[in-house]
């Protein structure tokens, strides 16, 4: 049994690998802002008006005058499923509507300095499978990562033609992972193996236990905090063509939490007299030890730590006419600096954890378009590639991702010279993508996902 104390959390690092709040690439979401959401995320160079280069680019806030108040939310919904190599079934993802707000204040002090604060969601995950039907219920039917950066802010005009900006983010981040056991793979325990003759190491499956057996249900939930850095700078090499970028530091979140143990009821009798127990005695009634006070699977404190990697981007903005804008940027994340996690539990019949995800760092190519329809109206477009962060190994319910085609529409509407209203519609298409729902069987089917975002933001001027 001790053995499953650590295939329960076999899944928790592919945490550190995953897709992403499914809208970016590994746990990275990066729809944090409608306006720059309708022209695929570039910003680098010419953030929105609206505060939001709180996160795109701290140095954009230097070019805003006034008084600035924004909000907005998008909505993801997630399609996907897995088909299995054998017996041609299909499993669907059973994700609900996920929401990702977004909230930026600016105040301009001088006509050089800007500051203010922001909250986004750079980081977060969820996936969620059926937990009684799902084949790969086994490595995590249930995934929730949530990363909030609260931001302050400031930009400042250095010189005529170059800004810089800088924000220190303070992360509140939480983590839940919920898994069922298989009992055919799991180790015989002690109390019904030695009475039995049986050699160390047996399992159920080799006692006639079917695979696929849910006996236990395991549930991760740990929170951690942290600090981070955000700095860009923005060149405005003509009247017509800017250049700018900007860089977030990384930062390891040490979670603390607890991991609880359910015990599944199997149903099932033992066929012939073991050692002293009876022809008829329940198999859950052996297995109920496992699950008291000192056990490998009694409830206990856990802790684990997951990097929130360094990203960044670099682009350029051109303003052809009055009506006309095309940007593009490069994003890079290193995903690869995460490569190791320790998952220690407090009950000392259940040993550390760790694991090697072997993660990539992903590379992401946007470009984008505005254009002034009229005085009130601009209409916005965009596409990007992004690569995948998982190595083929890692592709699990947990983390159904690859390389993605996105494809984005928006429009800002100017209501009165303060308030203005954003609309957005993002589409993602992944690349069908092997993968596996048993480690040990290697990757035995095949992924596919794709996924609609709507988003809509106001903001204010004063």
């Amino acid at each position: 049994m001790r053995r499953f104390a650590l295939l329960l959390l076999a899944g928790a690092p592919a945490l550190g690998a995953a897709p992403a709040s499914l809208a970016g690439q590994g746990f990275g979401v990066y729809e944090q802002n409608t306006c720059t959401m309708g022209r695929a995320g570039v910003a680098a160079a010419r953030p929105c008006a609206d505060g939001s280069a709180i996160y795109f680019n701290p140095a954009g806030l230097a070019s805003l005058s006034g008084t600035h108040v924004s909000a907005g939310v998008t909505l993801i919904g997630a399609q996907g499923g897995f088909t299995d190599d054998f017996l041609g079934t299909r499993t669907d993802l059973k994700n609900p509507l996920i929401a990702v707000p977004d909230v930026y204040v600016t105040h301009a002090f001088s006509p050089k300095v800007t500051a203010g604060i922001g909250l986004y969601v750079p980081y977060g995950l969820q996936t969620k499978w059926d937990p009684n039907t799902s084949p790969g219920r086994f490595l995590g039917y249930f995934t929730d990562v949530r990363s909030i950066y609260i931001q302050p802010t400031i930009g400042y005009q250095l010189l005529p033609r170059l800004k810089v900006g800088l924000g220190v983010a303070y992360i509140t981040s939480r983590l839940q992972l919920k898994q069922r056991a298989d009992l055919s793979s799991q180790v015989v325990p002690d109390a019904l193996r030695i009475p039995a003759g049986l050699p160390p190491g047996t399992t159920f499956a080799q006692l006639g236990v079917p695979t696929g057996t849910d006996f236990a249900d395991a549930q991760l939930s740990a929170t951690g905090t942290g600090f981070a850095v955000n700095l860009g700078g923005i060149w405005q090499v003509t009247d017509k063509l800017s250049i700018g970028g900007h860089w977030i530091t990384r930062k390891q979140i040490n979670y603390d939490g607890n991991a609880t143990f359910t015990q599944v009821p199997t149903g099932l009798v033992l066929p012939v007299a073991v050692g002293p127990l009876p022809a008829g005695t329940p198999v859950d009634a052996v297995l109920g030890p496992e699950f008291a006070s000192g056990g490998p699977l009694s409830n206990g404190g856990v802790s684990t730590s997951i990097i929130m990697p360094p990203q960044g981007s670099l682009g350029f903005a051109y303003k052809a006419d009055s009506q006309w804008t095309f940007m593009a940027d490069y994003q890079y994340t290193v995903w690869g600096w995460f490569n190791q996690v320790n998952i220690k539990f407090a009950n000392a019949a259940t040993p550390t954890l760790t694991l090697n995800p072997q993660n990539k760092d992903t590379h992401g190519f946007r470009f984008g378009a505005e254009y002034q329809y009229n005085s009130k109206v601009q209409l916005r477009g965009g596409y990007l590639y992004h690569t995948a962060a998982s190595p083929p190994q890692f592709v699990t319910p947990l983390l159904p991702e690859g390389a993605r085609n996105e494809f984005t529409i928006g429009t800002g509407i100017e209501f009165t010279p303060q308030w203005h209203v954003d609309l957005g519609y993002q589409y993602i298409k992944q690349q069908d993508r092997r993968g596996t729902v048993n480690i040990a069987a290697g990757n035995t089917g095949l992924y596919k996902f794709s996924a609609n975002l709507f988003a809509a933001g106001v903001s204010v001027s004063f």
